[in-house]
């Protein structure tokens, strides 16, 4: 019984925070406590987000906002493997490279935009070299000290019984590494939205962040519209960490962490 009580509570709850944030939200705006023609209500927002939905307005800029996210993903994870794995494996170049990564991962991406923007166009591909621009540094962060972290007995192990190569790295520096790969994962996601919807607003190019800005270049009378494409990119930012948390819980069953987790789970049940 309490079992289920706990479970009902975990999906309740934050349903419960949603519909209250909405009630406050339409009680400020219809209470004139800020102007509803700089923040529409709730009710003409919702109802603005169901016209997208209607003629098919909707869909195509989020296709184009997840197809940037998900090229500069994985661009990012390619890379960062490689040149991650690449580094913790040896220790000159990593001392190298590392001043060449604290400098350019101290450079912000929305920086360099109006060069990608001259070369590229507002394009597909210059939204994907923004997000790589972004995403990549702290993923390969990541990567390096996941791969550092590995038992010294198991790469030793690996070495005695000839396991070299690719086959060392898919069967031994990934699986070891896991816990810093999914966490750069999560982090490299979140660089990657934001990249994708700011390189939209600014450098024009299709998805989300265009629809935002073209509602509010269009005036007051479509501000309804822009909030609503703000709701809809915050959306999609939460159904994406969410994603990596269940891939995270269903990939990893495995590993300590989530052993932990799952005990502690059962714990405050029981």
């Amino acid at each position: 019984m309490r079992n289920g009580a706990h479970a009902w509570l975990n999906w309740a709850l934050p349903a419960l925070t949603i519909v209250a944030v909405l009630t406050l939200w339409q009680l400020v705006t219809v209470g004139g406590v800020v102007s509803p023609t700089q923040f529409p209500t709730m009710t003409d927002t919702m109802v603005a987000l169901g016209g997208e939905f209607a003629t098919g307005r909707l869909w195509p800029a989020v296709g184009s906002t997840l197809l940037g996210w998900l090229i500069g993903m994985v661009i990012t994870i390619v890379l960062g493997l490689v040149i991650g794995t690449a580094l913790a494996f040896n220790a000159f170049a990593q001392r190298s490279a590392a001043p060449v990564i604290e400098i350019f991962k101290a450079i912000p991406a929305i920086a360099i935009l109006p060069l990608v923007i001259l070369v590229a166009g507002s394009t597909l591909p210059m939204k994907v070299f923004l997000i790589c621009f972004a995403a990549f540094w702290p993923f390969v962060i990541q990567v390096i000290y996941g791969v550092r972290s590995m038992d010294p007995i198991v790469l030793d192990t690996a070495r005695a019984l000839g396991v070299r190569g690719i086959r060392r790295f898919l069967a031994i520096s990934v699986p070891s590494a896991s816990p810093y790969l999914v966490t750069g994962m999560r982090i490299a996601s979140a660089q990657a939205l934001i990249l994708s919807i700011v390189a939209e607003i600014v450098g024009g190019a299709a998805g989300i962040g265009r629809n935002i800005l073209l509602a509010q270049n269009t005036g007051v009378i479509a501000y309804p519209t822009m909030y609503a494409y703000i709701i809809v990119a915050g959306v999609l930012g939460v159904a994406l960490t969410g994603a990596f948390f269940l891939m995270e819980k269903r990939v990893m069953h495995w590993h300590e962490s989530q052993r932990n987790i799952r005990a502690s789970n059962k714990a405050g049940a029981a």
